[in-house]
């Protein structure tokens, strides 16, 4: 892949990750407008995470049988679609369904992207390329509830449309400017659905989907609680708490841009992963034990940068086992991380009844539990990596 067409598959991804920013923030007005309940609105959110739970798996499979490009430009199709088709929702139930169809046409967007960027990057240049996509989408992330802001006074379908139509405006880009990539093994195209599962299963691809599965659950938590945890202990305003939710985008993409080359280049990746997971640890328990909004804030940011470290690494780590196609590896990645941010809300919303502190001393816990996974499970892969980085290196010194 060429730095230009890199640059353009990153700028697509922050396109449509703007899109999907725009619409987080506005998605509960919309649903206060249609009179539904605070559990409908979770719903909502629950139902598009677990629709692609179940479908992004099949759309693994079919980036490896049809090509990656035309599974791209389906999901962007997806994602516009889906917006513009909100502002015609009258009810919970069309809303509730035009949110399940939206997964299930635009779950193959993230899958054919990563898939794209590991088919044209060699082994040890992956992380660092992964890292900037996850930056490309952090930031968009970042800059949707930003850019909803200045279109919600135009009334409370405007951010919607600007969703719809940003998504639907990257599509001519994606489909004149970016290529297919050459498939170099023709074998892994033609795995089944039922022997792909069969390799997820063994312990290469199911330790990391575990800890995919663990990081996902830890970090929707903070999402799904945050602003009640800063309402209850510090009845904080909603900008506060959006400035919290800034801080912790921010610090991932500052991380994923400008400081993984340098990590990468000094560590290996398992090495690398503990190193996230301590951060994450840390930023968890600084939010769990805060006196002051300002530790919140503090602990958001090592929150990011943890999740930063951390995802790009574990991705990389599964696009190197190689016994399945990249399209439906990346299919159950993603699965995995979506069924997380299915599970985490729901959880941390039942605990924290219970103390509001509970849902970040949770995900303490989980952080801390991975790491002793990956301490006591991975210590093969930890050993080959090391081995592989020691030669890439004597090969540099020659």
């Amino acid at each position: 892949m060429t730095r230009k067409s890199f640059y353009l598959l990153a700028f697509i991804m922050f396109l449509s990750m703007t899109g999907y920013g725009i619409v987080l923030p506005a998605l509960p007005y919309l649903a206060d407008h249609l009179g539904l309940s605070s559990f409908q609105m979770g719903s909502l959110i629950t139902g598009w995470a677990l629709t692609q739970f179940l479908v992004v798996p099949f759309w693994g499979s079919l980036i490896d049988r049809i090509g990656r490009k035309p599974v791209l430009l389906i999901g962007l199709i997806g994602f516009g679609i889906a917006f513009l088709l909100m502002i015609f929702a009258e009810s919970y139930l069309q809303l509730l369904v035009i949110r399940i169809i939206g997964a299930i046409i635009s779950s193959g967007t993230q899958p054919a992207a990563l898939a794209l960027v590991i088919d044209t990057h060699e082994k040890e240049k992956r992380s660092r390329a992964i890292a900037s996509m996850g930056a490309a989408n952090a930031l968009g992330f970042l800059c949707g509830p930003t850019v909803g802001a200045m279109f919600s006074p135009l009334g409370l379908h405007a951010p919607f449309i600007a969703a719809g139509l940003l998504s639907l405006l990257t599509i001519p880009f994606a489909h004149f400017l970016l290529q297919e990539p050459e498939q170099k093994n023709q074998k892994l195209k033609e795995i089944s659905f039922k022997d792909s599962i069969k390799h997820m299963v063994k312990p290469g691809y199911r330790h990391l989907l575990l800890i995919t599965f663990g990081l996902a659950v830890s970090t929707s938590s903070l999402f799904g609680v945050l602003g009640y945890f800063m309402i209850e202990r510090f009845s904080s305003s909603a900008s506060e708490t959006g400035f919290a939710f800034s801080a912790q985008s921010l610090s991932s993409v500052v991380i994923q841009l400008f400081f993984m080359g340098v990590i990468l280049a000094k560590l290996h990746e398992i090495s690398i992963t503990k190193m996230g997971l301590i951060v994450e640890m840390l930023g968890f328990a600084c939010i769990a034990f805060a006196v002051s909004t300002w530790m919140v804030f503090a602990g958001c940011l090592l929150v990011g940068a943890g999740q930063a470290i951390a995802r790009p690494t574990i991705i990389s780590l599964l696009s190197k086992q190689e016994a399945v196609g990249q399209g439906t590896v990346m299919g159950f990645q993603q699965s995995m991380d979506s069924f997380g941010r299915s599970v985490g809300p729901l959880f941390a919303g039942w605990i924290f009844l219970f103390h509001p502190s509970a849902p970040f001393i949770f995900s303490t816990c989980i952080c801390l539990v991975l790491f002793i996974f990956i301490v006591f499970s991975l210590k093969k892969e930890s050993q080959s990596l090391m081995r592989e980085k020691e030669t890439g290196n004597e090969y540099l010194a020659k």
